[in-house]
């Protein structure tokens, strides 16, 4: 599971992997995709293109690459809404990698809480 904090562009991750040889993808084309799983935009797709929702399959964002297989990309502040549950997946625009997909869902943010109390005896 990944997380997210409302209002700011949040960095995403994916590992991708080929399909065929089962070796880490380092090179090509990954495209990030995100949809709401509640939520006004229930079942819709984030698209960078506008920062709006579609009903049909649209990218998030376009993948960079780190290391080994591991892929980031920033999605833009529009797409994250308070209390909204996010799925998150990764494709090799040529479909040459292992599908799989992960929830993502708001960081709590610790407050710290000063209590001040006198004893008397």
């Amino acid at each position: 599971m990944q997380s997210f904090t409302a209002g700011i562009a949040n960095t995403v991750f994916a590992d991708m992997v080929a399909r065929a040889s089962g070796a880490p993808i380092v090179a090509g084309t990954i495209n990030f995709y995100l949809i709401a799983k509640s939520g006004a935009n229930a079942d819709k797709w984030f698209q960078t293109s506008d920062d709006t929702w579609s009903a049909t399959e649209a990218v998030a964002a376009a993948g960079t690459h780190k290391a080994d297989g591991h892929w980031t990309a920033s999605i833009d502040q529009a797409a994250w809404t308070a209390g909204v549950r996010y799925q998150l997946y990764a494709k090799e625009s040529g479909n040459l990698h292992i599908p799989y997909s992960e929830e993502v869902m708001e960081q709590n943010i610790e407050a710290n809480i000063t209590v001040q109390t006198t004893v008397t005896g």
